[in-house]
């Protein structure tokens, strides 16, 4: 029997993962300039493209900070969570890289709007895994190792 931390730990791994698959895949499309269709919906919103960047990185920032949390979190890290580092680190080289994609732009505010998600996907995550541990499940990797 897999004992139900595991089960949770895994879940939490295995929605991380999938929502990186799928940015990835997001970001393949656009640099194609495949994403008109599936995207275009956002266009017919006031500042539509800024709060999908909003929308998808504070999913993608929650999800991946459930999935891998930090262990010991620390100076500099009780601000700012590793996980979150890696993803300013990724999401930034990805916002740059724009400027060299023909069918791509640069934008200042794609990035803020990318900050933004990542800030609140952190607290988001962050809040609730304090939740969960409250009722004495919590979510972390020395406490759910798979066997």
């Amino acid at each position: 029997m897999i004992p139900v931390l595991s089960i949770r730990r895994a879940s939490a791994v295995i929605a991380a993962v999938g929502s990186i698959i799928f940015f990835i895949w997001i970001v393949i499309i656009a640099d194609r300039g495949n994403g008109t269709p599936w995207w275009s919906f956002l266009d017919k919103i006031p500042y539509g493209d800024k709060l999908g960047h909003l929308c998808l990185i504070g999913t993608l920032s929650f999800l991946c900070n459930l999935g891998f949390p930090s262990r010991k979190p620390g100076f500099p890290w009780s601000v700012i969570a590793p996980t979150t580092v890696v993803l300013l680190i990724a999401l930034s080289m990805e916002e740059l890289s724009q400027g060299f994609i023909k069918s791509r732009h640069l934008d200042f505010y794609d990035w803020l709007a990318d900050l933004a998600g990542l800030a609140i996907g952190q607290i988001g995550g962050t809040y609730f895994r304090k939740q969960v541990s409250k009722e004495g499940t919590q979510i972390t990797r020395d406490q759910s190792t798979l066997r």
